[in-house]
């Protein structure tokens, strides 16, 4: 063979092995990227940049106008801070649950009143959602690429960012809330009674900053008893009852009503009424004599309700029953304008739509899995709750981390993806 005959072959080969050598080095910068992706290094960056983004939204906001309701955590707070008590201006009050008053009057004590450090307590206490969703991502089965995907959605969930440029009680809710089912798995699992304190302070707190979840210390101890660790439940059960019994105490002692709350019967007023819609929530308008006193205002407008119910049952069931499929509406209507009712916080909203049909899919799925009853214990508090009086997205905004988890999980079993094993 000729000289020029081998240059010709040599440079052919070298061709050939060109695209090779391309595709290997594309398969191990995918490879590098899907080990990332697996790692927890993975987590640590999504609680980072988390962070940075609620961080950021925090201080872009920050001139914005305060809600209605955020003035009272913002007045009560102030007045825990002071040792003043749980007092609204002039008068003692259990119109606002306690746990988010607390949280806010403790921060005002050691830093002044700036509801801004509220805020950003907030944004540093969602850091912890990624390394507990990927837990319960892999409690259920999941791979860790599937279980860092749902602390992912769960990260970077648009409507709590948003929460935390609030002084509302979602982001405190939320974090105890998915905290104290994950306890409660460990806690089972391991037969452990020093977890199952951590599950019950974690409820309590969840229970104590919106009163919607104040049974879910009880329901989490049924599911735990019927899982034979009848020690564990009890002790869940005791320590998540004791923070809304200790404020059931004090509303007797000081308000002389044995309550959980006084807004309930203004909260099944507004849903009970010959405006109510579905999705009308605060757009009904009421008009409460407040000189009444809010516990006297409470039984009467409660009876009130329970009137029109009596009156118009059939229209209050039809009620019912759509509220409690509104409750996976996450766009709702807003009343007041502002960041959450912009074109972009719709878009937004409706993105997570597929997650809720997912995540209730997941919940189908896993149906034999004591998290999936965990969970399914917290959501069912807030579809009966939403279906009796109203239903708003943020409700069930605190469910919405272990709804991620199941969503991906939802997704991994239709298309076939075999539970992952080490």
């Amino acid at each position: 063979m000729s000289k020029d005959a081998l240059l010709t072959e040599g440079a052919r080969e070298s061709a050939l092995r060109e695209p090779n050598r391309s595709a290997l080095s594309s398969h191990g910068l995918n490879s590098q990227g899907l080990n990332w992706l697996r790692s927890d290094r993975w987590l640590w960056l999504l609680a980072i940049a988390g962070t940075l983004l609620r961080l950021a939204l925090i201080f872009g906001t920050r001139h914005h106008d305060r809600f209605y309701d955020e003035l009272d955590y913002d007045n009560i707070g102030l007045a825990v801070s002071q040792g003043l008590g749980f007092k609204n201006f002039t008068y003692y009050t259990a119109y606002r649950a306690p746990g988010q008053l607390v949280f806010v009057g403790i921060i005002y004590a050691v830093f002044g009143h700036h509801p801004l450090i509220v805020e950003i307590a907030e944004a540093l206490l969602l850091a912890v959602l990624p390394f507990v969703c990927a837990r319960v991502g892999r409690a259920l089965g999941l791979g860790p690429l599937l279980a860092n995907l749902g602390a992912t959605l769960a990260t970077f969930h648009p409507a709590l960012t948003y929460a935390s440029t609030t002084l509302y009680p979602t982001v405190l809710t939320t974090v105890a809330l998915t905290v104290g089912v994950w306890f409660c798995w460990q806690a089972m699992q391991r037969n452990r009674m020093g977890l199952a304190i951590w599950a019950g302070i974690a409820l309590g707190i969840a229970g104590s900053a919106t009163t919607t979840f104040a049974p879910l210390a009880l329901l989490a101890a049924i599911v735990i008893a019927w899982k034979r660790r009848f020690k564990i439940a009890v002790l869940v059960l005791v320590v998540g009852m004791a923070p809304a019994l200790a404020w059931m105490i004090r509303n007797e002692i000081v308000l002389h009503d044995f309550a959980i709350a006084t807004n309930g019967g203004y909260n099944l007023q507004l849903g009970a009424n010959d405006e109510a819609t579905p999705r009308s929530g605060n757009w009904v308008e009421l008009t409460p004599d407040w000189t009444k006193g809010e516990v006297y205002l409470d039984r009467e407008e409660a009876q009130e309700a329970k009137a029109w119910i009596h009156a118009h049952r059939a229209r209050y069931a039809e009620l019912v029953m759509l509220r409690a499929i509104a409750v996976f509406d996450s766009a709702g209507k807003p009343k007041t304008e502002g960041l959450h009712s912009g074109r972009l916080a719709q878009i937004a909203a409706w993105s997570l739509l597929p997650v809720m049909i997912f995540g209730v899919i997941g919940l189908v799925v896993y149906r034999r899995h004591a998290l999936t009853w965990l969970t399914l214990a917290a959501l069912g508090l807030v579809i009966l709750s939403s279906a009796a009086t109203i239903a708003k997205p943020r409700f069930r905004f605190p469910c919405d981390p272990l709804l991620c988890v199941f969503a991906i999980g939802g997704v991994a079993r239709i298309k076939g993806i075999k539970p992952y094993t080490e």
